[in-house]
């Protein structure tokens, strides 16, 4: 079979006629000359899906996607039945039913059969009959009877194939089949089994699959019926005073098939003479056939009140594998066969007390009423509870609710059932007794969980023990919470709003108005079996699918507003990765803990719902904005332009944090005029500042480097920023809340920023502003040069100096000693203000169940900690090289600016007492009057260079550097961007120094992308030996490691005889221009002494120093050790740090001693040391020493004075101290108990201090000494803090003594 039509969906056979579903349910006869197709069922509105034909009962199926149905009807198309509704379970898409043999697949067009495996015990895969429809949802697998009772969910989860709108369907014997696209998978029927066996593997589309049933003889598709053989069955006595008896005497020779309600097997014993509603029963005397067995010949017998074979009758029998079919003839007089068993239902207008034969009577009450389950609040017994009045407890039931019409004299049956199982019955009940039918929680709360149907049904009689009227029955009720669909998608960085509705109310342990408002059911939200994605945290933001905006995890529900939708909202996470594939994950609600007086909702059940989450991340593709060497820039959306000015200007802006990044420019030396060069960048993240600074000063003329470069960080907020330090690449890398995030390489020869990188997020999207322009949704780059005032202009130059932060601008600088905002929003953003917590929009990530022994606010303070819809990794996700702070501080104390001009050395003040020592040189920074000079210097080539040769030398060294083969095919580089940049710095620099910085603003361009790429994590290359990206990554470094070396990361591994970025340096090169802060001085009044920092060029992380010790006699080195070898501590390319505390051999020495120092040299190599350098020890209050070694002592000693002074009133302080601390004693011991009288009863604990120091939440200093500098104040409780609170303390509110009651199981149990 071809089909030429591209829309056909699902195809089914029967017997010798296909079944095509479009839009419509068509078929045709198969095999066909002309294939012409008649249309059987037109549904209009409705979008059917998946098709199937129960062939024993001459039944077609189809799923209406639309209205999330199962519909049947005949094989002709009428009498169309909606069997199974399952829209509270999500969508139905293609169904089987459990009858079928043989499997057939489409498969581009084509049609054929596919042998299946064969069956061990009879040589061929036969179907059990188990007479179900199997459907496919979304991602789950279920199966209903035939008339949509007992409906199963098979499989809760698919997880091992992709939902396709080309799934199919296809039952056997033992095995479920399931298509997608070009693989068929192997299901056991009975096991829930999550990994299946793959049986098919194609090529090509395989559209649809399905099992063939050969019927194997015409005879099963030709018979008469006999329909409504109920009476048959062998439990149905006759009464002839009221019946007639049946009789087969008439009947004629042929093949029959028989229905009933009671089956179709014929009787293999005999019954008895009245039973089968005749007088002389007919029963086979031997077995039922096999479906192997074909046509058998059997023998009937007609049992009599003299023998139970009397006569016998020839038969034959045929297994039609799910029916049978008989060959029959007339029987003699009042006699007939015998079929089925069971009771027979009472006939149309009669009715008895068990619905059945006997007793049948026409004799009961016809009246019609409407019957409802309706849910309520039913008064229990009141409790005492201090303070109020008693009043009745409220408890949720169900009240089956119809109209009495009989003025109080009818006498009712009350029945209830939950999922279709009887669970209650009252019988014989007056109708003022009606409360007493309630159905309580207590009735089922042991088997049943919300989230159920619960119906009810009612009888009447006319008097009590009369016969009753037939069951009228009330419709489902749905008990419990639900939300408005199962089946949602949300966009990365948007929402969507999914609502719930309670059908029952919430119970309270009491009925006083004043109560009812605090008492309610929260359900908690979690995330079931979160996917592992892969590229985890390679981009700071952590892998996720969804968060919640909100206030904890989950949705509320009370006495009083039960009734009202509930809201979630839940946004789309983003994880900053151009995903392979939509991602999806599933929510569940639960309930961790409830009331007596709640104890319905205890383990509630609700149905998984589905969240698919679409990649949005992928727009950002391609998108970076780079600031190379002198400075080259390339904004967003793509617009490359020069810009060689001076000052402080802003990069990037999103007002949404508020989140900037902000550039000094200096000259870049040399004697290159003109030139501008990234010597500070910085960032804010909302109340929060990274600053890493190199230079001293800012000038139109000149360069003033820092010996090494200093940092700075002000934050108590760690979900404000992320940083990471790359030792190897000499890089740092700040993210942001946003996902933003901003790379800073600084260059090893010029000890400038050569690059900053930033890669932006969505939710940069026509918000971010600045020297890097506005992304746009679609990458228009009509707008990036965006005027801080006047919108978009033609000028670049016009453009880019609209963002100079000119001195005016105090509220925006970011490079002084105290930016204002710090000030400005210290008391706001702190993270533990109330205020702050109050007005801030809070995330809640809810991947984790509440469990039912763990505090609840402890649970949602870690679970709802996001003050973004983003979310950043781990600290043990972090690469080694992490950092997570270098200084910090929550303020900066309110001292008067010192002087740009005055020079210090900064220090740490921590409670490391060896932190006195971590000393960096660095003075505040300098602004030069040439700054605001307008001069316009112009450029020329010069040292025989023209732009012929620069671009040629550029475009050769770029292009050998970074293949384009290497990225071509998963990332866009404007690669003439970058030679443009190299020929415009040979033109300033009339030579090639900024090359090398150019190649790795290049490399870092490439690697930023395409670690976005998360196809580039799964695909491995060809050999299978790596992933795409570390194949890629692996040809980024410099010189490719100048074959010394394997590249990895992007970074050069050298062998052992190799140092440098790119290997090229012999290790045993030891290291140079070495040299020690403050001249080599070290005074003990402001220092320990015990370890020094040493400045230099560092090529390698692992360096090694040799020191020996010295004392300064009569201005003379006297050595009292030897040579002492250990390993420095790395901090970076520019600084090691090396430990003083090496043993100190004292030798007699003639003279006193002045100063003691140590001797220190350095190697890459452990072997091979290079120049010495001396650090001096001494005690400036006694001795005066210079950088050349040589000390003067002092006249007065300020330290012997000190000594004795301190000596004196050393006994007179000990006593008054004792004295003091006994009074604090009490006065502490007083206000303790003070605190504790007034506070016994709070559930909460009361925090009292004023802080102003931050520390991390382990208690230990954040910071891992990469770099220096660090301020961090911390001041106690005091005794007026105290006061100060309880002065300021409110009385006690309504939420206070709710937190006085005791807990609602305390009522239960008293």
């Amino acid at each position: 079979m071809r089909s030429t039509s591209s829309n056909i969906e699902k195809i089914v056979l029967l017997s010798n006629n296909v079944y095509l579903l479009f839009s419509i349910a068509c078929r045709f006869h198969y095999p066909s000359a002309d294939n012409h197709t008649e249309v059987i069922v037109l549904q209009d509105g409705y979008s059917a899906y998946g098709i199937t034909v129960d062939s024993i009962n001459d039944y077609l199926y189809w799923s209406n996607s639309s209205d999330k149905t199962i519909v049947r009807s005949n094989i002709e198309g009428t009498e169309i039945t909606i069997i199974l509704d399952f829209s509270r379970n999500g969508s139905v898409g293609i169904l089987e039913v459990d009858s079928e043999k043989g499997l057939f697949k489409i498969e581009n067009g084509k049609g054929e059969y596919v042998e299946q495996p064969k069956n061990s015990s009879d040589g061929e895969t036969r179907d059990t009959k188990n007479q179900r429809i199997y459907f496919l949802g979304y991602e789950s697998l279920g199966s209903t009877t035939y008339d949509g009772n007992d409906l199963k969910i098979n499989i809760d989860r698919i997880d091992f194939f992709t939902v396709y709108f080309e799934n199919s369907i296809a039952i056997s014997d033992d095995y479920i089949y399931l298509s997608e696209y070009t693989n068929v998978f192997q299901v056991n029927k009975y096991n829930n089994i999550t990994v299946p066996t793959l049986w098919i593997s194609n090529t090509s589309s395989i559209m649809d699959i399905k099992v063939y049933q050969n019927t194997g003889s015409r005879y099963c598709k030709q018979y008469s019926v006999i329909k409504n053989a109920e009476k048959r069955s062998k439990d149905y006595i006759i009464d002839l005073t009221i019946d007639q008896a049946i009789s087969d005497g008439y009947l004629d020779a042929g093949w029959f098939r028989i229905f009933s309600a009671n089956g179709d097997k014929m009787l293999t014993s005999p019954p008895g003479k009245m039973h089968c509603g005749t007088i002389y029963p007919i029963w086979l005397n031997g077995t039922l056939p096999a479906y192997d067995d074909g046509n058998v010949s059997r023998e009937a017998c007609v049992q009599t009140e003299n023998e139970i074979c009397e006569e016998s009758i020839a038969i034959e029998i045929r297994n039609c594998e799910g029916y049978y079919i008989y060959f029959l003839q007339e029987t003699p007089p009042n006699s007939s066969f015998c079929f089925g068993s069971g009771p027979v239902i009472c006939p149309v207008s009669t009715s008895s007390e068990t619905g059945f034969y006997p007793g049948c009577s026409s004799s009961y009450p016809t009246t019609l009423v409407t019957v409802a389950v309706q849910a309520e609040l039913f008064e229990g017994s009141s409790l005492p509870i201090p303070g109020y009045d008693p009043t009745p407890s409220l408890l949720p039931v169900f009240r089956c609710k119809f109209d009495e019409e009989s003025n109080g004299t009818y006498i009712y049956d009350i029945y209830w059932y939950i999922n279709g199982f009887g669970i209650k019955s009252y019988t014989n009940i007056p109708i003022k007794d009606m409360n007493t039918t309630v159905l309580k929680h207590t009735d089922w709360i042991d088997s049943y969980k919300m989230n159920m149907e619960v119906k009810c049904a009612i009888r009447m009689r006319y008097l009590a023990y009369s016969v009753p009227c037939p069951m009228q029955y009330s419709a489902n009720f749905k008990a419990g919470i639900f939300p408005e669909k199962y089946d949602y998608t949300v966009i990365e960085g948007e929402s969507i709003m999914i609502l719930f509705k309670s059908t029952v109310p919430v119970g309270c342990i009491a009925s006083h108005k004043s109560l009812l408002a605090h008492c309610d059911q929260s359900f908690y939200v979690f995330q079931p079996g979160k996917n592992s994605n892969v590229g985890s945290c390679s981009n700071n933001i952590a892998i996720k699918d969804i968060v919640f905006k909100a206030q904890f995890c989950g949705i509320k529900f009370g006495v009083t507003d039960w009734q009202d939708e509930k809201k979630l909202e839940v946004f789309g996470f983003s994880d900053g990765l151009y995903n392979s594939g939509d991602r999806s994950t599933y929510i569940r609600l639960s309930t961790s803990a409830v009331s007596a007086f709640s104890e319905m909702w205890q383990n509630i059940q609700i149905p998984d719902i589905k969240v698919k989450v679409l990649d949005r991340d992928a727009s950002m593709t391609n998108r970076i904005c780079q600031s190379v060497n002198d400075p080259h820039i390339t904004t967003f959306d793509g617009k490359y332009y020069h810009f060689m000015d001076i000052g402080e200007f802003v990069i990037y802006r999103n007002d949404k944090g508020p989140y900037w990044v902000h550039a000094l420019l200096t000259n870049c030396g040399y004697g290159w005029q003109g030139s501008a060069c990234h010597c500070a960048i910085a960032v804010r993240s909302r109340s929060s500042l990274f600053v890493i600074r190199t230079c001293k000063s800012i000038s139109r003329t000149k360069k003033e480097l820092l010996t090494t470069p200093v940092t700075k960080l002000i934050s108590c907020d760690d979900n404000d920023l992320l940083i990471d330090f790359n030792q190897g690449r000499n890089e740092y890398k700040v993210t942001l809340p946003i996902g933003t995030e901003i790379k800073m390489s600084i260059s090893r020869w010029s000890g400038f920023i050569g690059t900053v990188t930033i890669k932006p997020s969505i939710y940069d999207i026509n918000e971010a502003k600045g020297l890097c322009g506005v992304p746009s949704v679609t990458k228009d780059p009509a707008d990036d040069y965006t005027h801080r005032y006047n919108g978009p202009v033609s000028s670049d130059q016009e453009f880019a100096k609209s963002w100079r932060i000119t001195s005016a601008r105090t509220n925006e600088q970011l490079f002084v000693d105290e930016p204002d905002f710090i000030n400005d929003d210290l008391i706001l953003n702190l993270p533990n203000n109330p205020a702050s917590i109050n007005n801030s929009t809070t995330f809640c990530t809810c991947e984790d169940q509440a469990g039912s022994t763990e505090s609840l606010d402890d649970f949602n303070t870690v679970q709802c900690n996001l003050t973004e819809s983003t979310e950043f990794c781990s600290s043990s996700q972090q690469s080694e090289n992490q950092i997570n702070s270098y200084s910090t501080t929550c303020t900066i104390s309110k001292r008067k600016r010192r002087s740009l001009y005055h020079s210090s050395v900064v220090r740490r003040s921590t409670a490391d007492t060896d932190d006195s020592d971590d000393v960096t040189e660095s003075q505040p920074l300098v602004f030069d009057e040439d700054i605001n000079s307008s001069d316009v210097i112009s450029q020329t080539f010069r040292n025989g260079w023209t732009a012929e040769t620069a671009y040629q030398t550029c475009q050769e060294a770029l292009t050998t550097a970074i293949p384009s083969d290497v990225y071509s095919d998963v990332v866009e580089v404007d690669v003439e961007n970058f030679i443009q940049s190299c020929v415009s710095d040979i033109e300033v620099t009339g030579d090639k120094s900024f090359l090398t910085d150019t190649i790795n603003a290049m490399a870092t361009n490439i690697m930023t992308e395409i670690s976005r790429n998360e196809s580039l994590f799964i695909v491995n290359t060809t050999d299978g030996s790596q992933t795409i990206l570390e194949q890629i990554t692996s040809k980024l470094c410099i010189n490719n490691c100048s074959n010394n070396g394997i590249c990895v990361s992007g970074q050069c591994e050298c062998s052992n005889e190799y140092i440098g970025d790119d290997c090229s340096k012999d290790i045993s090169t030891p290291p140079v221009n070495i040299s020690l802060p403050a001249k080599g001085l070290c005074t003990t009044t402001t220092r320990s002494c015990k370890k020094t920092n040493i400045y230099g060029d560092f090529l390698s992380m692992e360096v090694w120093y040799k020191i020996r010790y010295f004392k300064v006699v009569d201005n003379s080195k006297l050595y009292s050790s030897n040579w002492e070898i250990n390993k420095a501590q790395y901090r970076n390319m520019f600084m090691v740090t090396v430990d003083l505390g090496v043993s100190r051999k004292t030798r007699s020495v003639a003279g006193p001693k002045m100063a003691e120092g140590y001797e220190i040299t350095l190697s890459n190599d452990g072997t091979n040391f290079g120049e010495e350098v001396s650090i001096l020890i001494y005690d400036e209050r006694c001795v005066s020493c210079n950088s050349s070694m040589t000390c003067v002592s002092l006249e007065v000693c300020e330290s012997s004075k000190d000594t004795a002074e301190n000596d004196e009133d050393s006994t007179t302080t000990i006593i008054a101290v004792a004295s003091s601390c006994g009074v604090i004693c009490v006065i502490v011991f007083v206000l303790a108990l003070l605190f504790y009288l007034k506070h016994k009863h709070t559930g909460e604990k009361s925090k009292v201090g004023v802080y102003s120091g931050c520390q991390h939440e382990n208690g230990k200093n954040m910071d891992n000494g990469m770099l220096s500098n660090r301020t961090e104040q911390f001041r106690e409780n005091t005794i007026s803090d105290l006061d100060v609170h309880f002065e300021e303390g409110k009385e006690a509110s309504m939420s206070n003594f709710e937190n006085q009651l005791p807990p609602q199981n305390h009522f239960q149990n008293n």
